[in-house]
């Protein structure tokens, strides 16, 4: 007949085990995620047809003043610097979260004076024999003085028997992944922002140039019309248009002259200079961008920092939940220490005042009120969350390369048709002015056909930028910067 005793050991040790393999931190992979089997094998758009690219990618749009740029912006840049701050410390807090599976060895040095009133205790000096021991003298306190030196070297250690510091390591380290990842991709996303900084005050400026061409081609209609009207030529009705005109045409310089210097304050924030508005940008909008990677849905699995940030951070997840059954389990401390005692300073390195101790401490939790089962069932719905935050950023960046594949060969079919219109646009407004000229048409149709113009060129510089914005972000949606191929 089994004995109890026996029944209740072995079946203490089947609970310690399964809890010990259930401690075991999960391996999250992103193919047993479910959006994971259901990408697809190539995208629903063509990518654009690019050749390869090495080197700092925005030397492609062939801009010395961009170049410039970048430079001032990976000098004096604060959030580049905020960035590196950031990484820093992240670097520092995982190594003082591992730090708690290392053995921790410290040295103190102490020192006391002690002086003790004995009058209180009814004790005389007689008591010590005399004025041995203690201090007196006429009327004096009786009382008593002692001196304590020690020198101490302590040790201890957690053995690690059920992988619960293991887990704080490796959670640990994977928090660190997970920042890295999100800190470089935000490095690259601040270049991407500066590039569409840079560009949008250049185009800004095109517009705020073209304004004034506006200003400039009304106010020579308008004085050829006033000429004319005192002439008796033509009717006030002309005049007045004209005149309409000139002032509309002023309030837009203004308001682009507005944007202009906003834009360019923008870009000068970004660079860490003082935003006065007078930063000098180039006076054209770039004919070259830069190439796409050549990559298949899968491919943007591992080259997105943001999704390999969200795996970390599931990882790290799992570890902690790992942790947070360990915790259930006993602890085994190692603990020690030596060094000496005396009440002479001189006598600390004297082998015959050294004293020394070593133990094992265990600890086993009996009642915490309900707080282990809680920080278990709060990791674990920490993981679960992970794992739903891990399959919304996949969804979330296939959703934008998609949406910049469509963005790309949509913008460059309106470059194409605003590049017509405006053409159209030149030639009637040509031909508008002949006909004026000749008495065959109003004044309304000559507004009307340079306004046309004019706004076709306007939109043509707005077609230009939106080009590169998506290519800039077409890049950034397929995983950041673009890395040489051999």
């Amino acid at each position: 007949m089994v004995e109890p005793a026996t029944i209740i050991c072995k079946s203490n040790v089947l609970l310690m085990i399964s809890i010990f393999i259930s401690g075991c931190a999960e391996n999250i992979s992103i193919k047993d995620n479910p959006i994971g089997k259901s990408i697809p094998e190539h995208w629903s758009g063509p990518l654009p047809q690019t050749g390869e690219y090495t080197g700092q990618w925005w030397n492609v749009f062939q801009d010395s003043m961009l170049t410039i740029v970048f430079d001032d912006f990976q000098e004096n840049s604060p959030d580049l610097k905020a960035i590196a701050s950031r990484l820093e410390m992240s670097r520092q807090m995982a190594k003082i979260t591992s730090a708690g599976s290392l053995p921790s060895i410290g040295l103190g040095i102490n020192g006391a004076s002690r002086k003790q009133n004995l009058s209180a205790f009814g004790l005389s000096e007689d008591f010590f024999g005399g004025s041995q021991g203690g201090t007196s003298g006429n009327n004096e306190v009786t009382s008593f003085e002692s001196e304590n030196y020690g020198l101490n070297l302590s040790f201890q250690w957690e053995l690690d028997l059920w992988g619960r510091l293991f887990n704080q390591r490796r959670a640990a380290m994977q928090d660190f992944r997970s920042t890295e990842y999100d800190l470089a991709y935000l490095n690259f996303s601040l270049q991407i922002q500066l590039v569409k900084a840079f560009y949008q005050a250049v185009e800004a400026q095109k517009q705020f140039q073209l304004t004034q061409e506006i200003l400039t081609s009304i106010s020579e209609l308008a004085d050829m019309v006033a000429s004319r009207y005192e002439k008796g030529l033509l009717s006030s009705l002309d005049l007045r248009l004209t005149q309409s005109s000139v002032s509309s045409a002023k309030a837009q310089l203004e308001n682009r002259h507005q944007v202009y210097l906003i834009t360019v304050r923008n870009l000068e924030a970004l660079l860490g200079q003082y935003p006065d508005g007078n930063y000098l940008v180039n006076t054209r909008l770039p004919n070259n961008l830069p190439p796409v990677p050549a990559s298949l849905p899968a491919d943007v699995l591992k080259r997105r920092p943001d999704i390999q940030s969200a795996l970390a951070k599931a990882q790290a997840a799992s570890h902690r939940s790992a942790e947070a059954v360990s915790s259930f389990l006993p602890g085994f401390v190692l603990t020690g220490s030596s060094g000496a005692s005396s009440s002479d300073l001189t006598d600390l390195l004297n082998d015959d005042y050294q004293v020394w101790n070593g133990g094992l401490n265990i600890n086993a939790p009996v009642f915490q009120g309900g707080r282990l089962a809680a920080n278990l069932k709060m990791n674990q719905e920490s993981l679960k969350l992970a794992e739903i935050t891990l399959m919304q950023t996949i969804i979330n960046a296939f959703a934008e390369v998609e949406q910049a594949l469509f963005t790309e060969e949509s913008n460059q079919k309106q470059l194409t048709a605003f590049q017509a219109s405006a053409e159209q646009a030149e030639a009637a407004y040509s031909l508008s002015r002949e006909r004026y000229d000749s008495g065959l048409v109003g004044l309304i149709s000559v507004l009307d056909s340079q306004q046309r113009w004019f706004q076709a060129r306007s939109q043509v510089l707005t077609a230009k930028r939106a080009k590169v914005n998506t290519r800039l972000n077409l890049i950034l949606a397929l995983g950041g910067d673009i890395q040489q191929t051999s």
